[in-house]
């Protein structure tokens, strides 16, 4: 990083004079140096200005002592040089920042979505029961025919290696997309079992079904 002091500093020199006047006062000389220090890229830059008699400047880059033109040219080169240091810098700052929240975006979607999907799984097994089959209620606001039952049945059996495979893309996106398109179904899922063994309910008189129908409402509970 860039560096820079200026140092001023005053020197007075004072030279007797020998002469056979007693009172004659001596001769005092001032001097100003001002001391203009950058330390660039590991380089340190020193303009030193000498101003008495006569004015003079030096300049040296890491003690050793060059010519002006040398001294602007390397030290604009430097400057350069620390300028796209910085820049590349924060460049890699910003897209690490940016890996750490794609990467913590795909972690936390594919959990809400194993979620999702264990929910699903659940519902589907409880409306699969085969004591239920004709007894199933279609909607469309919940399933709305078996073909769409099958549909979800299949979509399910392939998500999981789906997911494996965007997690292993860190496709943030095709995860956002699965679990857009997953979201409603436990929801729709567990409405179409209730309005199913309400159905079983009604329409059945037999003890070994009801006795089914009892296992199968009292076991809702476990549901995640």
């Amino acid at each position: 990083m860039l560096r820079f002091k200026v140092k001023v500093k005053k020197i007075l020199f004072f030279y007797g004079l020998c002469c056979s006047l007693p009172f004659q006062a001596g001769v005092i000389h001032n001097t100003f140096i001002s001391i203009a220090e950058q330390k660039v890229m590991g380089q340190n830059f020193k303009h030193v200005m000498t101003s008495a008699d006569v004015e003079k400047d030096e300049f040296l880059i890491n003690g050793r002592q060059v010519s002006v033109e040398k001294y602007k040219d390397e030290l604009e080169e430097a400057l350069k040089q620390e300028l796209l240091q910085e820049q590349t810098r924060q460049e890699n700052s910003r897209r690490s920042r940016i890996q750490f929240a794609e990467a913590m975006h795909v972690e936390i979607t594919a959990k809400l979505l194993n979620k999702l999907q264990v929910q699903t799984m659940q519902f589907l097994d409880r409306v699969s029961n085969p004591a239920l089959e004709k007894f199933l209620v279609f909607s469309t606001t919940t399933i709305d025919s078996y073909d769409q039952l099958m549909q979800l049945r299949l979509f399910m059996s392939q998500l999981e290696s789906s997911i494996a495979k965007k997690i292993s893309m860190h496709d943030s996106e095709g995860l956002n997309l699965l679990y857009n398109k997953l979201e409603l179904w436990p929801m729709r899922l567990e409405k179409f079992f209730q309005d199913t063994v309400q159905n079983a309910i009604k329409k059945s008189d037999d003890t070994m079904m009801l006795k089914e129908l009892l296992k199968l409402v009292s076991d809702v509970g476990v549901v995640i």
